[in-house]
């Protein structure tokens, strides 16, 4: 593999054809801009956004369709097979912390030491993605160890045509009959809220903090506080949960 260098030449255009902003830099040259940086600035983040974004979209994906456990064992890691955290929003969270954590090791470590070779074909946003598996089996499995030990899937919440939202009951009764009733209350207290009122009731109700669901949600932290009462305030007045 080759250590990152600068690809300037005598051969470059002009600085006067050059693109005006770093987003219109194709990805080998922007960075080039990153490492002359010393991976900080605005070349660094523009980068970083350019990575993020399609990686988070792509294991988020994955994760839902199940896809995800191939792809760690192609990449040597396994995890457990887990329907409950295939279901919104969990994928997102997951996604988001492997990307998170990963970011950060190819800043401080992958990136400096070489380890793209660009002369391989493979793109510098594929290849960080890829690089995102590894951290997928720590997050999976601190998922898991969150989950309640019983539970039972709402699936009266989905609704056709739109993406199902995981909501557990901890210790769930018995009776079948009384499981098919708690599936109609919650259903009927998160009937009159908007798709993402409910998605945040939902999150709140699962122990996420304002400030994970507002990440969650992108949302502000004012409008989310407004979201929450508002939701609460609707189920009270339905008066079932």
């Amino acid at each position: 593999m080759t250590s990152i260098s600068g690809s300037g030449s005598a051969a470059d255009p002009p600085s006067s054809r050059r693109p005006s902003g770093l987003g219109d830099l194709p990805t080998p040259e922007l960075l080039d801009a990153v490492v002359a940086s010393g991976f900080t600035g605005r070349p660094w983040e523009e980068l970083a956004c350019r990575l993020v974004v399609p990686a988070v979209r792509d294991l988020n994906q994955s994760i839902e369709a199940g896809t995800i456990y191939s792809r760690c064992r192609r990449a040597g890691f396994g995890i457990a097979q887990r329907s409950d955290l295939q279901r919104p929003p969990l994928p997102e969270h997951i996604a988001w912390e492997a990307v998170g954590e990963c970011l950060q090791r190819f800043k401080n470590q992958v990136l400096p030491r070489g380890d793209w070779d660009p002369s391989r074909g493979v793109p510098l946003e594929a290849f960080f993605t890829w690089c995102c598996l590894a951290d997928v089996p720590n997050i999976w499995r601190r998922q898991l160890r969150q989950l309640p030990p019983h539970a039972v899937e709402l699936d009266a919440l989905d609704e056709p045509g739109q993406a199902g939202v995981l909501a557990v009951a901890p210790d769930p009764p018995a009776d079948p009959a009384a499981v098919v009733e708690l599936r109609d209350l919650v259903t009927q207290a998160l009937a009159p809220l908007c798709p993402q009122d409910r998605k945040t009731f939902l999150l709140l109700g699962q122990g996420w903090s304002p400030a994970e669901i507002a990440q969650i949600i992108e949302s502000r932290r004012d409008a989310l506080d407004t979201r929450i009462s508002r939701a609460r305030k609707a189920a009270r007045t339905r008066r079932t949960l």
